[in-house]
């Protein structure tokens, strides 16, 4: 695991913070090029992606939505500006790498923020089937782990305090 100063920690926390009480980009959007959705079977949660798409596969908007929990909501926010303005090739890098770096996160966390990264890959098949004349809504993906029963991050620190 990466150690991080004092500074950054601030700097890491500033910017959840913002995006936890100030979500960018939630929302519907009328007329979407594409939607995807990710779903949590077992616990019923899910996230939306709504993309407008340029003639150059610029992500000209992007909205979500979800219902789901708070790192969701984060993860959403923090996924739809870094994509924001680029085209489809860098977002799906972008997806890449975000699923890479959740690979250390604590296990509820990385399976809620999959719900967006779900969601967004979702919304790539929808358009893939929309442009091969396909007429549905929506495309869904269904995560693969769960958030239903996984213990959160600071659940865990407060049984290691207890100990």
């Amino acid at each position: 695991m990466v150690d991080l100063n004092e500074h950054q920690i601030q700097n890491v926390t500033a910017e959840i913070l913002e995006h936890m009480m100030a979500p960018k980009n939630y929302g519907q959007m009328e007329n979407p090029t594409c939607t995807g959705m990710g779903v949590d079977t077992k616990t019923g949660e899910f996230a939306l992606i709504y993309l407008q798409l340029s003639n150059e596969d610029m992500i000209s908007d992007i909205k979500y939505g979800c219902n789901a929990c708070q790192d969701t909501v984060i993860a959403g926010s923090l996924f739809t500006e870094m994509i924001k303005g680029m085209d489809l090739i860098y977002a799906s890098e972008a997806a890449k790498r975000l699923e890479i770096k959740l690979a250390d996160a604590p296990e509820r966390q990385r399976a809620c923020s999959m719900m967006v990264i779900k969601a967004f890959e979702a919304s790539l098949l929808h358009k893939i089937n929309k442009e091969a004349g396909g007429t549905e809504d929506m495309c869904s993906l269904e995560l693969k782990e769960s958030c239903e029963g996984m213990e959160s991050f600071n659940e865990g620190e407060k049984e290691n305090e207890i100990k």
